[in-house]
């Protein structure tokens, strides 16, 4: 809030866009998550908040929840923990906004496809606890193939079919460029800085 203020955001005309991981990373994880309920913020799912899904049909990755920060979760009230996963369930996998002339997408950690109307597709393949498929919705919330190979692996290229990607899950120094995606989780958590960025403005 004191970025947006920094920046004389404006609460009736413009739009903040979450790349997810809303929660597990402070104390105000509740109102953080609750911040989807405002017409002027939209957010996509990250593997935080996957977490909070995956913990409620198995023990064992609530446990796991737990060491990565989601113990406020289940200390929460019943109807507030209910609350907090139905708002989980949902939170888009991707976002695609179509403004002054270009397309912008929104991925949590990354895309494995080098075009952006494959990857959509692929999101509903029915394969995320696979573990013998390269699932996208896995990529989408956990991957770090693209940025770990630092546009080394000619595997990846520049998608084809958006203008800009925008991700988080990775934390990077500063705003990273990978193809056409920017990394602009700048670890905020761990005593670095947040990351705001305007679109449609040169990086």
């Amino acid at each position: 809030m004191e970025e947006l203020e920094k920046v004389k955001f404006n609460f009736k005309e413009d739009l903040v866009i979450s790349v997810g991981d809303l929660i597990d990373r402070g104390k105000e994880s509740l109102r953080c998550i609750e911040l989807v309920q405002e017409p002027w913020f939209k957010a996509i799912r990250g593997n935080h908040e996957q977490m909070c899904l995956e913990a409620s049909i198995a023990a064992e990755m609530k446990d796991f929840h737990c060491k990565h920060g989601g113990k406020w979760l289940y200390d929460l009230p019943h109807n507030k923990y209910l609350e907090v996963l139905s708002i989980c369930t949902n939170l888009p996998i991707i976002l695609e906004v179509k403004f002054k002339g270009k397309i912008y997408g929104f991925v949590h950690a990354d895309i494995n496809s080098n075009n952006w109307e494959d990857f959509k597709r692929s999101l509903k393949n029915d394969n995320y606890f696979s573990k013998i498929t390269d699932s996208s919705l896995q990529t989408a919330l956990w991957g770090r193939g693209r940025i770990k190979s630092d546009g080394k692996n000619k595997k990846y290229k520049n998608i084809k079919g958006i203008d800009e990607i925008y991700l988080g899950h990775t934390v990077v120094k500063e705003t990273t460029q990978i193809d056409n995606c920017y990394y602009i989780d700048t670890g905020m958590v761990f005593g670095s800085y947040l990351t705001l960025l305007e679109l449609g403005c040169n990086r």
